[in-house]
C-alpha cells in the first residue's frame, strides 16, 4: 500500500513541501521493495534524505529562534532511531512491513501536522 502525497500537506515552504514530497516517494520505495539488497538501499536512501532534511529544518529553526526546536529535535531522533533499527531488522530477515508501514504513515502525518506546520508558520512570521 502506498503512501499518498497529496496538496493538502503542504505547509507552504517550496523548500520543506519538496523535500516532504521526496520523503513520501522514498517511504513508497521501501514499503515496494521485496527483496532483502532492495529493501536495504531503499533504508540506505530514505535515513540519508531523511537525516539531510532533518539537518535542514534544525538549521532554520536554530536561525530563527524556534521555540518548539528541542521537541522537534527529539521526534527527528526518534525517526533516524527506527530507521536505523529497521536497517538491522532487515539484515536479520526479522522486518515486519506491516508494522513499519503503520510507523511510517502515523508518523509522516503526525510530523507533518503537529510539527513542521507550526514551524513553517514561524518561519513565515520572520
Amino acid at each position: 500500500m502506498a503512501i499518498e502525497w497529496r496538496d493538502s500537506y503542504s505547509l507552504g515552504d517550496s523548500e520543506i513541501d519538496a523535500q516532504h514530497q521526496t520523503l513520501f516517494v522514498l517511504v513508497n520505495t521501501l514499503l515496494a521493495a521485496t527483496e532483502k539488497s532492495s529493501l536495504a538501499e531503499a533504508v540506505s536512501n530514505l535515513f540519508q534524505h531523511t537525516r539531510d532534511h532533518f539537518a535542514h529544518e534544525e538549521a532554520v529553526m536554530q536561525k530563527t529562534g524556534y521555540p518548539g526546536m528541542q521537541a522537534h529535535v527529539e521526534q527527528h531522533t526518534t525517526l533516524l532511531a527506527k530507521l536505523s533499527k529497521t536497517s538491522e531488522l532487515i539484515a536479520n530477515y526479522t522486518l515486519d512491513m506491516a508494522n513499519l508501514e503503520s510507523f511510517l504513515a502515523a508518523w509522516l502525518f503526525n510530523h507533518l501536522e503537529t510539527l513542521d506546520a507550526p514551524l513553517v508558520n514561524h518561519i513565515g512570521r520572520q
